[in-house]
């Protein structure tokens, strides 16, 4: 999780790809979990339609107040309405 957002972006696009969706879930659930809300934003940037979903099942999965985090910084990001 300490790597830099683009190269997470990166390795979800290939996860997404190849159709492991349970390993991406995975790898955002972390990333959720111990890394700021704009970062997730920042992540989310990288592929909108893909990622903002996806990060927000991996926020929800989180916590509530997690979720809550995100959606605020997507907003902030532009990001909210993807």
């Amino acid at each position: 999780m300490a790597r830099p957002v683009e190269e997470l972006a990166g390795a979800c696009a290939a996860l997404r790809a190849e159709e492991h969706h349970r390993e991406a879930h995975a790898l955002l659930t972390a990333f959720v979990r111990v890394r700021a809300p704009e970062d997730a934003a920042r992540l989310a940037g990288a592929d909108p339609r893909g990622l903002v979903p996806q990060l927000l099942d991996a926020a929800r999965a989180v916590s509530a107040a997690r979720e809550r985090d995100l959606l605020h910084a997507l907003r902030v990001a532009g990001l909210a309405g993807v």
